[in-house]
């Protein structure tokens, strides 16, 4: 797959796409046994970003309930501007995989072309330009859609491991505080009514996938998963990201404890 785009400009553009930290690194990556070669650039701040950018470009080539593992190489020609993307699974690679991801690209380089003439020909700082929230807002919905459609078989089965445990641990939280929640409590909260109102059109869609979501549907489902991401966001890093293991530890021996208090304290450092 390749194509005459700066390679750059599509790395911080999917990177706000899929919003990922604000200098899309991984908080699990050490960027100095980084040693980028073949021309990719010998800035730090693009090369780390490219990594974490092609973990989301797998992660949307798995469809499958389970047994999929994918995982994407990118090769560049500077002096062409030319990209190429390679993918690799643990089994044969399915057409169907290859369609959607030429797909998305094809999106992202129709918003990429949007967002440029909304610059203009003005200069920016140095780093990646700010995307204002309402320039392109169809066009990013229907990849938010598109996504969401191709891998829900895969997204169900992780809510149908998580989510129950989750809302009842929340629940019980309310309940015992007896007072309005605060801090990473209300983040918390907030995160998942989020996403419980984005599961709601969600398990519609899964019941009848043959009539889909209406424009206005999946637009509502993109508003309330973009609202739940940023609450998830500042859970995780409360408390220079000890948050969740601290009030999995303050909670310890309560009785609304549930083993999800436990997934939170091994990954609450998790982006």
């Amino acid at each position: 797959m390749a194509d005459k785009l700066d390679p750059h400009h599509l790395v911080a553009l999917m990177s706000h796409v899929f919003d990922g930290n604000p200098d899309g690194s991984s908080c699990h990556l050490d960027p100095t046994s980084l040693n980028p070669g073949y021309g990719i650039t010998n800035r730090r701040e693009t090369s780390v970003r490219t990594f974490p950018v092609l973990d989301a470009i797998a992660s949307i080539c798995v469809f499958k309930k389970k047994s999929q593992v994918a995982a994407v190489a990118l090769q560049l020609n500077s002096k062409e501007q030319q990209i190429r993307l390679t993918i690799a699974e643990n089994q044969e690679v399915e057409d169907c995989v290859d369609d959607h991801l030429k797909n998305v690209w094809r999106n992202l380089q129709a918003l990429s072309n949007e967002l440029a003439a909304e610059r203009g020909s003005g200069k920016h700082e140095e780093g990646s330009p700010n995307i204002p929230k309402d320039v392109a807002r169809a066009l990013r919905v229907k990849i938010f859609s598109e996504i969401y459609q191709f891998s829900l078989q895969k997204e169900m089965r992780r809510v149908g491991r998580w989510w129950g445990g989750l809302l009842n641990f929340v629940r019980k939280l309310y309940d015992r505080r007896g007072k309005p929640l605060q801090g990473v409590e209300l983040n918390l909260f907030h995160f998942v009514a989020g996403l419980d109102s984005a599961l709601r059109l969600i398990r519609k869609l899964e019941r009848h996938p043959e009539q889909g979501l209406t424009d206005g549907e999946w637009a509502e489902v993109y508003d309330d998963s973009i609202f739940a991401h940023a609450r998830a966001r500042l859970v995780l890093a409360d408390r220079n990201q000890f948050g969740c293991e601290i009030l999995a530890r303050e909670l310890n021996g309560m009785s609304l404890l549930t083993p999800f208090t436990g997934h939170m304290q091994k990954y609450s450092q998790t982006p």
